[in-house]
């Protein structure tokens, strides 16, 4: 919300967007973030271990399409915030190609060999199954389990 509250045009609300095209597709983006985000988060709290319990796996919900929702939420709500507010800048196409670098980034070099040490063989057979970022079109595409039945 900072970022809307930076981009709008000043005396006007942050629930005042551009009304065309651009400004419809930022909506329907903010509102795909918002609502990735909300899933994404109540299916990760149901996996964090209860107290003297080990972690399990998120791959139910969002996790179940792409592996890392969260951050396509965070993407989503940034591309959304700089198309939905006026005037437009080339920077409200590079902020979000930046951020999702570094999640990137973050990712393959920080998460993944952590979730892999933590999960092991489950882990990579996730991985097997579902894609970093974009969902696959085809339902069970890239397990090869789903080809033999």
């Amino acid at each position: 919300m900072l970022y809307a509250y930076v981009k709008k045009p000043p005396g006007i609300s942050v629930f005042d967007v551009r009304t065309e095209a651009p400004g419809w597709l930022g909506i329907g983006l903010l509102g795909f973030g918002v609502a990735l985000h909300g899933w994404s988060n109540v299916v990760l709290a149901a996996h964090d271990p209860a107290p003297g319990r080990a972690a399990t796996l998120a791959a139910t919900g969002p996790f179940r399409f792409v592996r890392n929702p969260i951050y396509l939420a965070g993407i989503a709500l940034l591309t959304g915030v700089g198309l939905g507010y006026g005037p437009w800048h080339i920077r409200d196409l590079v902020l979000p190609v930046v951020l999702f670098l570094y999640f990137h980034l973050a990712i393959v070099r920080v998460e993944e060999p952590a979730l892999r040490k933590l999960f092991g063989a489950s882990y990579d057979a996730y991985c097997q199954r579902v894609p970093r970022w974009l969902p696959r079109l085809a339902p069970g595409a890239g397990n090869p389990q789903s080809r033999l039945h």
